[in-house]
């Protein structure tokens, strides 16, 4: 398992900036935040960040891109997202899955997230790239059952899903999802806060949960993916913040 660390967690920085620290505390790699650190996704931007990449000998892990499934905006903005995909030199792109949870879905929308995201699949293979899916609140993927289904619905080994446990989930169930979908992701996102649905973000270590027994059935899989550190505590300064994560999952990696 690979350790990341997702550009978004400081926003107010250059995205330079981030994968020059990253590098130097010690990540394999960055997923690259979707908005401001790509601005348009230009030609000469996408390279900047390559080359900071190459410059600091880091992998650029995942493009963390806002490509919807089930939207209007899918087919306008999915040849532009796959581009600087493509223009990053990743092997990964993140999609989200509609924007209706699981339990209160209409078969419509369910029909065309599964259709889109068949679609993005097919084309990110077209350029040797896999698509992950956020595991997230508002999206069909919101709980273990949705994720599972939509996951199993595509079957297809370029389409996993990126899980990450969410702050209103008691511990006890996060161990149980982690298990069951395990086997059907291919990135993680790690962040955290001291209460279940609190939200100020800590340090992993000081986490509501136990991260190690998340973790375990990854690795039990055999997941060669990248855990990535998405947010980080702000009771620190950054370097000391983001270091201190990630020797926290090293430890458990170890």
């Amino acid at each position: 398992m690979n350790v990341g660390l997702c550009t978004i967690s400081a926003t107010e920085r250059p995205v330079e900036e981030v994968v020059e620290l990253a590098s130097e505390v010690g990540y394999d790699g960055v997923e690259i935040w979707g908005r401001d650190h790509v601005g348009d996704g230009s030609e000469p931007v996408c390279t900047r960040i390559v080359e900071a990449a190459a410059e600091h000998g880091i992998d650029i892990a995942a493009y963390g891109s806002y490509l919807r499934c089930g939207t209007e905006a899918f087919d306008d903005d999915l040849e532009h997202e796959l581009a600087i995909a493509d223009r990053l030199g990743t092997e990964t792109i993140r999609v989200w899955a509609g924007n209706q949870e699981y339990d209160d879905r209409d078969d419509e929308h369910w029909k065309r997230v599964v259709t889109d995201l068949r679609r993005v699949t097919g084309r990110a293979a077209d350029h040797e790239i896999e698509v992950t899916v956020e595991k997230h609140d508002n999206t069909v993927t919101n709980c273990l059952e949705g994720a599972r289904a939509l996951i199993e619905a595509i079957g297809d080994e370029h389409c996993g899903l990126n899980y990450q446990p969410g702050f209103a989930i008691p511990a006890a169930e996060l161990e149980r999802e982690a298990k069951a979908l395990a086997p059907l992701s291919n990135q993680l996102h790690l962040q955290t806060t001291r209460e279940r649905t609190g939200r100020d973000r800590a340090a992993l270590a000081e986490s509501y949960y136990d991260l190690e027994a998340i973790l375990n059935p990854f690795l039990e899989h055999g997941f060669d993916g990248y855990a990535n550190v998405e947010f980080v505590s702000d009771e620190r300064p950054y370097r000391e913040a983001i270091e201190a994560d990630l020797a926290y999952v090293r430890s458990i990696l170890e």
